[in-house]
């Protein structure tokens, strides 16, 4: 056995508490949103229910009853994780919620109007779709769904077809080509737009080979590390304010996440050997190894990635944690970072998930922030859906990262 193989594999024994079937919890958490999922609509002001949106009356503002009906980015990264449990574990059940999530939105959103105030109602982001975080990772999840089941791709592809062209032509940039929201300020860039922008732009220039597409998303990987890398804390910046053309917000845990994981998901489908996966590399070794020196004694990553006073954040470590195992098993960087995915999904396990299967200490959603203690303060939730697909993704990775590293 070679001796850094050996090194990786003294990690593999379980912490007390932490669950020794990996697997059975990946089916815990996901079964868990099978249940959970049901179609139904609650009135603001009456709190009165409705089963369907053909039942709300005029005029009645409702929101959703169910956190897993919506169009959201959280829901698309649920979606493909999803799709990943039912190729790994041969169950289709899995796909089939895929299916059904994404047709009712298609079904459901045109009943919700535009008027004033229509940005709280259901659906408004599919309505909408002007920004990457409205189409990316739920059309993404099309385009996966679509391989997989053939019969759905006509009534996906006026969908698809509409965020490329909202990609290619519609969403605002700075004058290099980066791509930036309009919002809070004119030009402002935002590190989680790398994902919602490219969890789709990799996985249709991939599927139609678009290379132009591929390009574009390569440019934007380097782009984004030119306006938010920090040498001296070696993490990125939440934002960067091109009015005021310097970096904003903080290191936040979630964002650099955002970062880490479009980089690896665009590696997956560059050419191998190419010069462009030589780059991309480059770029995610060195936000690894910052990354990987933020990690507490608990195995987790904290809210504030640099601030010790922070609070650790469950989202943020699972995506650490999927990335690294990722690209340990992908041989992008040296095994001997094995031991700090392994010690993350510990953590995981053994201090975040509930008893009824959902990840404990999830940040809500997370505008850019003016000072610190926006995002000290930030809430967390049970179960939000920002983390239930990121935890499916870092155990399926941990699976595979196991298997690789038994002798």
């Amino acid at each position: 056995m070679k001796p850094l193989l050996f090194f990786c594999l003294l990690f593999l024994s379980p912490l007390p508490g932490v669950a020794s079937d990996d697997g059975a919890l990946l089916r815990r958490v996901a079964d868990k949103v099978l249940a959970d999922y049901h179609i139904g609509y609650i009135d603001r002001a009456t709190n009165r229910c409705y089963a369907s949106a053909e039942e709300i009356p005029a005029g009645a503002r409702v929101r959703i009853a169910c956190k897993y009906m919506d169009w959201h980015y959280s829901l698309g990264v649920l979606d493909m994780a999803m799709l990943r449990m039912a190729e790994r574990f041969g169950e289709e059940k899995y796909a089939d919620f895929v299916e059904r999530q994404i047709g009712y939105a298609l079904s459901a959103y045109r009943h919700f109007g535009v008027e004033a105030g229509a940005d709280h109602e259901p659906f408004h982001f599919l309505r909408k779709f002007n920004e990457l975080d409205h189409c990316g990772a739920e059309c993404a999840a099309m385009i996966c769904l679509a391989a997989r089941r053939p019969a759905v791709a006509e009534a996906y592809a006026p969908y698809i077809g509409r965020a490329a062209e909202h990609i290619r032509r519609g969403q605002a940039r700075f004058s290099d080509g980066t791509l930036v929201r309009t919002w809070p300020h004119e030009h402002t860039l935002w590190a989680d737009d790398l994902y919602m922008g490219l969890s789709f732009m990799a996985r249709y220039g991939d599927r139609y080979d678009d290379r132009a597409m591929l390009r574009d998303a390569v440019h934007q990987v380097e782009r984004f590390h030119h306006y938010l890398w920090n040498p001296a804390s070696e993490l990125l910046w939440h934002g960067y304010y091109g009015d005021l053309r310097r970096t904003a917000g903080a290191h936040w845990g979630r964002c650099n996440g955002w970062v880490m994981l479009a980089t690896s998901q665009l590696m997956d489908v560059l050419p191998a050997g190419g010069r462009d996966l030589r780059r991309m590399r480059a770029l995610l070794e060195r936000q690894i190894a910052g990354v990987v020196k933020r990690q507490a004694g608990s195995g987790l990553w904290r809210q504030l990635l640099d601030r010790e006073d922070s609070y650790e954040e469950s989202s943020c470590t699972a995506i650490f944690v999927y990335c690294i195992a990722h690209a340990v098993c992908e041989g992008w960087i040296d095994a001997r970072y094995a031991s700090v995915a392994l010690r993350g999904w510990e953590g995981l396990c053994r201090e975040r998930i509930t008893p009824d299967a959902e990840l404990r200490g999830v940040c809500v959603g997370t505008g850019i922030g003016n000072d610190m203690p926006f995002y000290y303060n930030r809430p967390t939730v049970d179960g939000e859906t920002h983390g239930t697909g990121l935890l499916l993704e870092a155990g399926l990775e941990i699976l595979r990262l196991k298997e690789m590293l038994k002798p």
